[in-house]
């Protein structure tokens, strides 16, 4: 027993000692040094994108830098436009063409007496020229070979007077210099996504005018049910009502064929035409929860025939006859962009 003490109090010796000899002067305490975040947002009365055959509608953001607790001052912001462009790579895979880097090439410095204040909006105001011009003397290989950005036969629609198309994605970043010499030019997710008031850029895309809406008629033959070929012409009439930008509902995606082959109500759903710039898709599902393609084999005049089918079997072509005007001629369902 008296070992075991003595072993004991020898530990316990070691142990004072450790705790009495600790310096101070050695111990490292973190000092926090003060930041600042910043916040873009689209003016009121912006659009909202950019709209393809229409360059001159700019894009109006207003930006800010923000010094929570006032401690730091902005002498010079230097912002930065990205110009990304999907297609099809020549194994058929979606692909990114990234043509200004994940950091974009610089579009505006704003230093001295033009820097705003502490909370203070400055507006920026972006066109389509503005990124064509940073952008005009690019190439990419897409698909083996490097061909100018803006004259790329995979894309015949872009040109130099109407640059960009839908699928184009942009974003205006930034850098933030201070004072005391420090440089701003990124900043952590939680204030990036999660914070009020805060973001580190501002993305936007392309949209087209788009006018498919109104009365027509319809004829359709080479139907199929449940995957079985079922005789006849269908003919009748409908409308196409646009909701959001592009997208519109018909009085009956299945074009008479439910009625004639089950006896039922009209294939109406979550179903909608999309038109993307003249892409034209169908999105949703009907009442049964199934999908439908399209695919276009001719455009004249107020005439549109194409064949659909959907994920049940049915199937059928159809053309939609305009009671007013005509179908716009560049009405396609082949994706562009594809290196195949």
């Amino acid at each position: 027993m008296k070992k075991v003490n003595k072993i004991i109090l020898i530990c316990a010796g070691l142990l004072i000692g450790f705790i009495s000899c600790k310096d101070d002067s050695l111990q490292v305490i973190p000092v926090w040094e003060t930041g600042v975040n910043t916040y873009a947002t689209k003016q009121a009365a912006s659009s909202a994108s950019f709209v393809n055959g229409s360059p001159a509608i700019p894009l109006d953001l207003n930006f800010r830098w923000i010094s929570i607790d006032g401690a730091n001052t902005v002498t010079k912001i230097e912002y930065y436009l990205t110009f990304d462009e999907g297609y099809v790579d020549v194994d058929n895979n979606p692909a990114l063409a990234r043509h200004g880097g994940t950091d974009g090439k610089l579009f505006k410095t704003v230093e001295g007496s033009a820097v705003p204040a502490n909370r203070t909006d400055v507006a920026v105001k972006i066109t389509q020229d503005d990124v064509y011009q940073l952008y005009k003397n690019n190439t990419y290989n897409y698909c083996g070979t490097s061909v100018s950005v803006f004259s790329n036969t995979l894309k015949p629609s872009r040109t130099p007077a109407s640059p960009f198309l839908a699928g184009d994605v942009f974003a205006l970043k930034w850098i933030v210099y201070t004072e005391d010499g420090r440089k701003f030019d990124s900043w952590s997710p939680s204030v990036c996504n999660e914070f009020p008031g805060s973001n580190c850029q501002y993305a936007w895309g392309v949209v087209c005018n788009s006018n498919l809406g109104g009365a027509y008629t319809y004829s359709t033959s080479n139907m199929v049910r449940n995957n079985v070929p079922f005789p006849g012409t269908l003919n009748g009439s409908g409308t196409a009502t646009e909701g959001s930008e592009g997208s519109y509902t018909l009085t009956d995606f299945s074009f008479g064929t439910y009625a004639a082959m089950y006896a039922d109500a009209p294939a109406t759903g979550s179903l909608r035409l999309s038109d993307a710039c003249d892409f034209l898709s169908f999105k949703g599902g009907d009442q049964y929860g199934l999908t439908y393609t399209i695919a276009i084999t001719s455009v004249s005049g107020n005439a549109l025939t194409f064949i659909w089918t959907n994920t049940y079997g049915d199937a059928g072509t159809t053309t939609l006859t305009k009671t007013t005007g005509t179908w716009p001629a560049t009405l396609t369902t082949t994706p562009s962009g594809s290196c195949n």
